[in-house]
């Protein structure tokens, strides 16, 4: 079908009439209808399609389509299968959250385990130290014992010759001298 353009659309030249406008045909499944001369008519429809021929699908007898059925529903999910999804995604979640404190812990752990060596290391060196420095002071006391008493002899003798000779303060002297240089001196 041919429909006349609206009057913008002409291409014709000014001088040329424009044809009348019409309304374009009703959009409607069913044919128009013309007087058709007798004998010339569309074959008369029937409610009851003839057999297809083979190959080809059977067609309804009238312009319709078919009628599409809804897909059938989707069968319900039981409160278990529900209930199961909940506790597996909460079981899921628990998991993790163990695995991440599991995994900071264990890395504090051997952070820990790693400064107990240390100190240990250290605790064994300053051990050491103090052994050698025990042994140093076992070996350097009897020197300065020798060295000590050796000093009270020599003051004590200091303090007897410094005493006038026949008095008390020398015979007091003496038996001092006598005490502190025992071994010494005599």
């Amino acid at each position: 079908m041919a429909y006349d353009p609206p009057p913008h659309y002409h291409l014709g030249g000014p001088s040329d009439p424009q044809p009348p406008q019409s309304v374009p045909p009703s959009y409607s499944p069913l044919q128009p209808q013309q007087p058709y001369a007798e004998g010339y008519g569309p074959p008369p429809m029937t409610a009851q399609p003839s057999a297809p021929a083979p190959g080809v699908p059977a067609q309804p007898a009238f312009g319709t389509q078919p009628l599409l059925q809804p897909p059938p529903a989707a069968p319900r999910k039981s409160p278990a299968v529900i209930l199961l999804a909940i506790l597996m995604s909460v079981g899921l979640a628990a998991a993790a959250v163990s695995i991440a404190l599991w995994l900071k812990a264990s890395g504090d752990l051997e952070d820990v385990e790693a400064r107990v060596g240390d100190r240990d290391k250290q605790i064994s060196q300053l051990e050491d130290d103090l052994e050698a420095a025990e042994a140093q002071v076992a070996e350097l006391e009897g020197p300065a014992a020798e060295a000590e008493a050796l000093r009270a002899c020599i003051d004590d003798l200091n303090e007897y010759y410094n005493t006038a000779e026949g008095s008390e303060e020398e015979a007091a002297a003496l038996e001092a001298l006598d005490v502190s240089c025992d071994g010494l001196i005599f």
